[in-house]
């Protein structure tokens, strides 16, 4: 297969980017699939060195605009369509590409894939689902950013994508569902929550109800189900307190006298803290309903993230996770 990678995006691009294909490259589970690079003509041209050697699994397609992350939408879909994060979607809806991946503004990347590539049909809204690790296991948010505003019947939508989302992404054919909620009674939340509540229970029985943020890490649940706005708030306030926690505690480590003792102790356990709760670990996002495979990245992502994003895409595409969405769906709406 080919995976098209935006190597313009990202706090750390281009070098990540590329660095990330290498490793991807170099990695046993890449069997013989190729990367094409989609970039700057000159950035390419001088990091070629660095991918000389894998020119027979790596290749380029140059483009000369760049979405920036305060770009609008609408504004870089109608202005940059010869940028990398856009230009990506083109090929994937030519079939030049299997799969794309990108670290880039999601609202553009989003709005590129709806316009160009379309939903799953029977899909109403697409949804950002990462995979939050909690230990050894962990839950799928969704959703996590793409829909501020929604209706019971597209959270429910978004447990279905989930649910065959996880099923080949961990094997879990019969994951926990719960409802990101104020409360666990069912009578609790707003209306969209109340009557999203009853149809969860009626088409998911391993629905177990309403869930509470304080108890997102008690892995209780395999998927959690909420609107964008909520997941992207939850998603951001898990990044910033995990980073805060680890940071102050070191800090507070140092301030003792004993800091020289206690920290060769300590450190371990907070770096394993920290990778516990780590996106890069299980690399990027796919946009779920999009009828394409498009894997977003977080902006932050180092090599490694890329490397396990480009790793994922395949699985994706291995395991045929449209296809997986499409027969859920189906099955739902034929019941």
């Amino acid at each position: 297969m080919k995976i098209g990678l935006d190597i313009m995006s990202g706090d750390n691009a281009p070098l990540s980017n590329i660095n990330g294909a290498i490793k991807y490259i170099n990695n046993p589970q890449s069997k013989d699939n190729e990367i094409v690079l989609y970039g700057n003509e000159n950035i390419i041209k001088n990091n070629a060195t660095l991918i000389k050697k894998y020119k027979k699994r790596i290749s380029n397609i140059y483009t000369t605009n760049i979405v920036n992350m305060n770009d609008s939408p609408s504004s870089a879909f109608k202005n940059k369509r010869n940028s990398s994060l856009i230009k990506i979607i083109d090929d994937l809806k030519l079939n030049k590409i299997n799969a794309s991946v990108s670290s880039g503004n999601t609202g553009a990347l989003l709005a590129s894939s709806l316009l160009i590539l379309g939903k799953i049909e029977g899909i109403k809204r697409p949804a950002l689902a990462p995979y939050i690790p909690v230990g050894k296991k962990g839950f799928i948010l969704c959703d996590a950013g793409a829909n501020s505003n929604v209706k019971p019947e597209h959270l429910v939508q978004f447990a279905f994508m989930s649910s065959a989302y996880l099923k080949h992404l961990g094997n879990i054919n019969k994951p926990k569902i719960g409802l990101l909620n104020i409360g666990v009674e069912e009578n609790k939340g707003n209306q969209l929550t109340k009557d999203t509540y009853g149809l969860l229970k009626n088409n998911f029985p391993s629905f177990i109800g309403n869930i509470e943020s304080r108890t997102l890490f008690d892995n209780k649940v395999d998927i959690v189900i909420c609107d964008g706005f909520t997941g992207n708030i939850v998603l951001k306030l898990i990044e910033g307190t995990i980073k805060n926690v680890v940071n102050n505690t070191m800090k507070s480590i140092d301030s003792h006298s004993l800091s020289k003792m206690v920290k060769p102790v300590l450190f371990p356990v907070l770096n394993d803290l920290k990778r516990s709760f780590d996106y890069e670990e299980h690399g990027g996002t796919p946009l779920l309903g999009v009828n394409g495979i498009v894997i977003k990245c977080h902006g932050s992502s180092n090599a490694k993230a890329i490397e396990n994003a480009l790793l994922n895409t395949q699985i994706s595409h291995e395991n045929r996770l449209l296809d997986n969405i499409k027969k859920t769906l189906d099955k739902h709406l034929n019941e």
